[in-house]
Order: structure tokens, then C-alpha cells, then sequence
């Protein structure tokens, strides 16, 4: 039983260490990282996914949750069981087999820190979940879906971005040194599996990564779950023998260059791309010139069968992704990528079908009107710019008494 153990975890091992070289992530300073895995598996995954058959895979690109995601994670479970299969058979693999996993280990830890530090500077700086948009804040809350909802609902509170962020980069800080490792990785497994939990219940795309990297906690935590048990609920006293650098690396020097190298990288990955921004709160970063709500007051067409669109729009919507879209009196809504020539006063809008309409622009400041205007279809529209932070839901409001309210 206990070699049957000791197998499955070598296999689970080895597939957490495929997962974090190949399992493409949003490094900044590490992009190699997708295209290698696209050169090694992309047709791999299409040819496991005709031999399965009835897998739809719509894009052949790995992104989360897609098809070809759940295709590579297969695979690399495949080649993890086949490879500690045949290692299993030579002996120098049964000598040197403590000192690889502990290598491995060091390296899911360290990993673990960087993702970690990485998505809770995301949410300190306001940059994961960012203010909503215009267009989300006009919508009717049952015509949003539920990933939509919570991502907005979050993006709401800077105060509680803060906290979620702290609870992340606290517990990643706590895996970089060893006396504290343990007790981190304690902590970031509650966090993980409220994570996980959110994005399942939610239907949030990144189901399958957040249940990786618990794994990979878990995973760490194994070997010291007995004793942790013991501690916790036995109430008795234990030793937890926890793997280190210098179990691993004898030299010193070696050991904090190397040390030292990872850590800058991990800072550079996560903290350094804030730090060169003009604002560290998101909500405060600027957007393009025309960025906002705009309530129609009337559209006028000289060619009534060659219109701009519909005319039953009731507001506007300039996006912060240069992205114009258009609310219709049934809340249904079209966007059309933009392009802006402050120049020409011009506004590019291409659709997703390839059509493109060029549109002539005027805002005023001090009427804060902007008109829209279509010289191929003969289509004025003229609408007037909403104070859309003075919605309810952004205004700073707290309460400590209900009496207040």
C-alpha cells in the first residue's frame, strides 16, 4: 500500500512540475513560455482530439478553460504516469529519487510564490478587478452573467481589493523562507479553495488553473499532513521536518546567488510593472479622451433606408479598450472596436464580421455634448455625457448603523 502511495505521488509530482513549464501563464518577462508549449503540443492536442472525437475545440490557441487546456493537461498526466513507469525500472532513479523531489518541491514552492504574489499586486494596484465600465453600470443586473456580476461587484470596493490581495501576497512572502513555509502554504490552501470555489460557482474561466495550483499546495502540504493532524486535533507535540534550500544545494554562495536571482525575478515579474505606472489604484489610471456613458437625445437621418444603425439607441458607450457600443431601448446592446484620430476628429469602427464604418466626431466640454456623425449613411447622432460615477454603487458610501442608511 505504501509503494502504491509512494507511486502516485511521484506521478502527481512530476505533473505538477510539467503543469508549471508548460502550462502557459501571463509572465511579463517570460512570453517564451506559451510558444514553446505551442510548438511542442498544439498538434498533439488536435490529433488526441480526433482520436478522442466530440471534442469541440474552437481555437487551437491554449487559453483558460478552453478544450485544448483540458487536451494538455491530459497529456502531461499521460506523460508524467509513462515516465515515472520507466524510471521506476533503473536504479539510479531509486537512488537519487529523494533528492529529485525534493528539487521539484523548492520548485512548485517558488512558483506557487511568484502566481500568487503576482494575482495579489494585481488586486492591491486595482488591476484585476478594475472599475466597471459604463456599459456594465447601464446594464440590467439580470441580463449580466454571473462572472460578469462578481468581477464588477469586486471592482467596486478598492478597500476590499487591498484586503484579497494581502491575504494573497502575505502567505506567497511566507513560502520564500523556509522557518515560515509550512505555515504559508497552511494558509494559502484555505485561500486557493475559496478561489477555486468562486470561480466554479461564479462559472469564472479560470476553473481549471485555480484547481491546479491547489493541487500544487496540497501537494506540498502532503507530506506533513499527518503530523499537522496530530498537532491540531491530538494536541500532541511534533516536528516538522520541513525540505530547504541547503538540504538541496551545499554551498552557501551558490545557494543565496541563486536564491537571490530567483527573488529579483519574482519581485520584477509581479511588483515592477506597478511601480512604473503614473497611478498605483487602477481606478485612477487615464482613459481616452471620449471614456464614458452617453444618454441619446435624438438621431437625425436624411436617408431613412441607409441608416448608421438602428435608431432606437438610448446611450452610448465609450470603453476604456477603445471599444463604442450601442444600447438599444430593449437593453440589447452591439460594440464595435474604435479607433480614435483626435486629428481628424474620426472615429474607426470595425465589426466583428469585418465591416467598418467611419464616423466624424464633436465634443464639447462645456455642454458636454457629443455628436456623432455618419456622411455615408446620411445619420447624425447627438447625446449628452452621464455622470456615471455618481452611481449608487461607486459612491464611497459606509455605514456603521442601519439607522444611517
Amino acid at each position: 500500500m505504501e509503494k502504491i502511495k509512494d507511486y502516485i505521488y511521484q506521478i502527481i509530482l512530476l505533473f505538477a512540475l510539467l503543469g508549471i513549464v508548460f502550462i502557459p501563464f501571463s509572465f511579463q518577462y517570460l512570453t517564451i513560455q506559451s510558444e514553446v508549449t505551442k510548438f511542442l503540443f498544439e498538434n498533439l492536442i488536435s490529433y488526441t482530439a480526433a482520436k478522442m472525437g466530440n471534442i469541440l475545440i474552437v481555437n487551437p490557441e491554449i487559453s483558460s478553460d478552453s478544450s485544448t487546456l483540458y487536451l494538455l493537461f491530459f497529456i502531461l498526466f499521460l506523460i508524467a504516469v509513462i515516465t515515472v513507469s520507466i524510471l521506476s525500472f533503473f536504479d539510479f532513479w531509486k537512488t537519487y529519487k529523494g533528492s529529485i523531489f525534493k528539487l521539484i518541491q523548492l520548485v512548485i514552492t517558488y512558483y506557487l510564490a511568484c502566481v500568487m504574489l503576482k494575482y495579489g499586486f494585481d488586486k492591491i494596484f486595482k488591476s484585476q478587478f478594475y472599475l466597471p465600465e459604463p456599459n456594465t453600470l447601464y446594464t440590467p443586473l439580470g441580463m449580466l452573467d454571473k462572472d460578469i456580476l462578481f468581477w464588477s461587484t469586486m471592482g467596486t470596493s478598492y478597500s476590499y481589493n487591498i484586503f484579497m490581495g494581502l491575504m494573497e501576497v502575505i502567505p506567497a512572502l511566507m513560502l520564500l523562507y523556509y522557518r515560515t513555509r509550512i505555515l504559508g502554504l497552511f494558509i494559502l490552501s484555505g485561500i486557493l479553495l475559496n478561489v477555486v470555489f468562486i470561480n466554479f460557482g461564479f462559472d469564472i474561466s479560470v476553473k481549471l488553473y485555480s484547481t491546479f495550483l491547489l493541487l500544487l499546495c496540497l501537494l506540498l502540504l502532503f507530506p506533513f499532513l499527518k503530523k499537522i493532524g496530530q498537532f491540531f486535533v491530538l494536541h500532541k507535540e511534533t516536528k516538522l521536518n520541513n525540505w530547504t534550500e541547503r538540504k538541496i544545494i551545499t554551498s552557501k554562495s551558490v545557494r543565496v546567488i541563486i536564491k537571490t536571482v530567483v527573488i529579483f525575478f519574482i519581485f520584477m515579474e509581479c511588483l515592477y510593472p506597478h511601480l512604473l505606472r503614473t497611478e498605483y489604484n487602477d481606478d485612477n489610471e487615464p482613459r481616452n479622451e471620449l471614456h464614458g456613458a452617453y444618454q441619446v437625445l435624438k438621431t437625425e437621418s436624411e436617408n431613412t433606408k441607409n441608416n448608421l444603425v438602428n435608431q432606437n439607441i438610448k446611450r452610448i458607450f465609450i470603453h476604456r479598450q477603445n471599444y463604442i457600443i450601442f444600447q438599444y431601448e430593449d437593453d440589447t446592446m452591439e460594440d464595435f472596436y474604435m479607433e480614435i484620430n483626435p486629428d481628424k476628429k474620426q472615429l474607426l469602427l470595425k465589426g466583428y464580421n469585418n465591416e467598418t464604418i467611419t464616423l466624424e466626431y464633436q465634443y464639447s466640454q462645456v455642454s458636454k455634448i457629443l455628436e456623432l456623425k455618419s456622411i455615408a449613411a446620411g445619420t447624425t447622432i447627438y447625446s449628452k455625457s452621464l455622470d456615471w460615477k455618481k452611481l449608487p454603487v461607486l459612491r464611497p458610501l459606509f455605514h456603521w448603523t442601519v439607522d444611517e442608511i
